[in-house]
């Protein structure tokens, strides 16, 4: 991963046709040429853990109610069921 020398934005690589890849500021323009580095790869996916993901629970209980640490286990354990289902 690089960075432009004049903003300071992160530099994608750019392929030309019949030249060489380059990087390619994304904010300015500005471009450096790859010397003898590694191949670039550009990757856009995002992997989220379990605690990542937004959970809404419904129910009947009144909110005001509060609940015993039986129910507050169950309830945990329901959700971590949920989770491990999807994976």
């Amino acid at each position: 991963m690089e960075f432009c020398e004049k903003c300071g934005a992160l530099m994608l690589p750019k392929r030309k046709e019949g030249k060489k890849p380059v990087l390619k500021c994304r904010e300015c323009g500005h471009e450096k040429r790859i010397g003898s580095s590694p191949e670039y790869k550009v990757e856009y996916r995002v992997k989220h853990s379990p605690r990542e993901k937004i959970v809404v629970v419904e129910g009947t209980d009144n909110p005001k109610d509060e609940m015993s640490g039986d129910e507050r286990r169950e309830r945990r354990k329901a959700i971590l069921e949920h989770f491990e289902s999807e994976d």
